[in-house]
């Protein structure tokens, strides 16, 4: 009797000690209530999107991709609905396209997203190791095999793709030209890649996630520069990002690399130099929580996936240059 008493009040213990660590994680990861607009340094806030409807089915929930086509409509994959939802460059809603599953055109888990001139959109699902290709209306045209793929970016007439830890490099038709890199912790390596961007040179820069760093690679895949590098720990203090994700590239060539945990936005020159940052914790419009994917508007305005807040974001970013 006494060994079962111990056992229950063991138990009970056990649970009070589990309901408080989630309770401390929600606290945590919960940004301050929102209390009314607020300015943030070197951003101004444009508006915000949350969904096209008032029911919950309706709502953005955990966004991670963002990307605007040739008319600056934005294209949002809803990560926990898998699916893809569309507005115009005014945060209108037009259409969603894509069903939560793992069936053919079926998503499970779609992260990033890029659209190309001829209005293909391209979504990677890194569970489903799998790059869907749709038509601008949102027809399924193709799916193309490729192991965890993570982010896409199309220029210069190819389809870039980062994965767990390598570089494909395929054709607008999704047939695959060359791959470049692997995982690991040297210069060139990879460790989860989450964001790429590709000037007109042909030169690519990938924020290279796990190791917390921003790499530039010419045409060919070979090193141009490398700023940060892999921390010790995730308690490193030393570490230069704290999780680098989403990287866009304006018509000046200056890179916006979103550095996730830090819930901010960091502007460098094409040759690694940092220009500024900009950015601040908060369920604010103007401020975030946990962004991820970012993409260029035009005119120093940027579309931003701001995903613990279950929302994009249209923000300008302004900033002395160079």
């Amino acid at each position: 009797m006494r060994r079962k008493t111990f056992l229950s009040i063991a138990l009970v213990v056990l649970l009070i000690l589990l309901a408080g660590l989630i309770y401390l994680y929600w606290v945590l990861s919960r940004p301050p209530e929102a209390k009314g607009p607020v300015k943030v340094g070197g951003l101004t806030h444009l508006f915000s999107i949350y969904g096209y409807g008032p029911n919950p089915e309706d709502q953005l929930s955990k966004p991670h991709g963002i990307a605007v086509d040739r008319d600056k409509n934005i294209y949002v994959t809803d990560t926990e609905h898998g699916r893809v939802l569309v507005f115009d460059k005014d945060g209108n809603y037009i259409s969603r396209f894509g069903k939560q599953g793992d069936k053919k055109g079926e998503m499970k888990a779609p992260l990033g997203i890029a659209v190309g001139d001829d209005g293909r959109v391209y979504v990677c699902d890194r569970i489903l190791s799998k790059i869907l290709v749709f038509s601008e209306r949102g027809k399924l045209i193709k799916e193309v095999k490729e192991m965890m793929p993570l982010t896409p970016c199309v220029a210069n007439g190819k389809l870039y793709v980062t994965t767990y830890g390598h570089v494909a490099i395929f054709d607008l038709d999704g047939k695959l030209i060359q791959r470049w890199g692997q995982r690991g912790k040297k210069e060139g390596d990879f460790e989860f890649p989450n964001g790429i961007a590709v000037d007109k040179k042909g030169n690519v820069y990938i924020s290279d996630g796990n190791n917390m760093r921003l790499q530039a690679f010419d045409k060919d895949g070979e090193v141009l520069w490398v700023v940060g590098s892999p921390p010790k720990s995730m308690r490193d203090r030393n570490r230069r990002f704290q999780l680098p994700m989403g990287l866009a590239i304006d018509k000046d060539n200056y890179l916006y690399l979103v550095d996730s945990f830090d819930d901010s936005i960091i502007i460098f020159n094409s040759k690694g130099k940092e220009i500024t940052k900009v950015g601040e914790r908060g369920r604010l419009d103007g401020q975030l929580n946990w962004p991820t994917g970012i993409a260029y508007m035009g005119n120093d305005v940027f579309a931003i996936a701001d995903k613990f807040n279950s929302r994009a974001q249209v923000v300008r970013i302004g900033s002395e240059k160079e």
